[in-house]
């Protein structure tokens, strides 16, 4: 084993003690860890303990296991302010995409361009092309795989087709449910 493997582990071990401390009182939080956000949730976790970002995380687990009342409530309100804001950048980051096919829509009507309409129609055919052929045809022996390539591709292009023309109704959805409060299924 290399010292990189090694130091990963060792991470690892600090992060799942980390992730068993902090699972406790504040779930939500705790999950972050695992994830891309570990980071901001280790900051998170440490400015509502020792009231600074900077802190090692055997450090943030030993003062848990000895955590005062005001601490661990200090830690709860912690997890609301790190859910609120990963809701916050979600919905900026969705305010953001609408804008950008808006300005995209907006730039078709008028300069009345056709490319993107004609694109469009070129990547929906292409995609209802390669199905039918799936479909209708027997494959040569080894292209399965290449078309099945092909189509994934084409049918990500077409919702992207699709989104641009019309809008994107799971984009609306959860706009609506980050508003409203509301929680998806597996969120909760």
């Amino acid at each position: 084993m290399d010292d990189g493997d090694e130091t990963e582990t060792a991470q690892a071990r600090k992060r799942g003690r980390l992730k068993k401390a902090v699972a406790k009182t504040a779930p939500k939080i705790a999950e972050q860890l695992g994830g891309p956000l570990a980071g901001a949730a280790v900051a998170a976790i440490a400015r509502a303990i020792f009231g600074k970002e900077a802190a090692d995380e055997d450090q943030i687990a030993d003062a848990l296991e000895k955590a005062t009342p005001e601490q661990l409530v200090a830690l709860r309100r912690a997890e609301q302010e790190f859910m609120i804001a990963i809701r916050k950048a979600a919905l900026e980051a969705a305010r953001i995409d609408a804008g950008d096919r808006a300005s995209a829509r907006d730039r078709q009507a008028k300069m009345k361009d056709w490319t993107p309409s004609a694109l469009g129609a070129l990547i929906i055919g292409g995609f209802f092309l390669t199905l039918a052929a799936m479909v209708a045809r027997k494959l040569p022996a080894g292209a399965e795989t290449e078309f099945s390539i092909m189509l994934g591709a084409l049918a990500t292009m077409t919702a992207a087709v699709v989104n641009y023309f019309f809008g994107s109704s799971v984009g609306s959805r959860e706009k609506t449910m980050l508003l409203t409060g509301v929680r998806r299924p597996e969120d909760q």
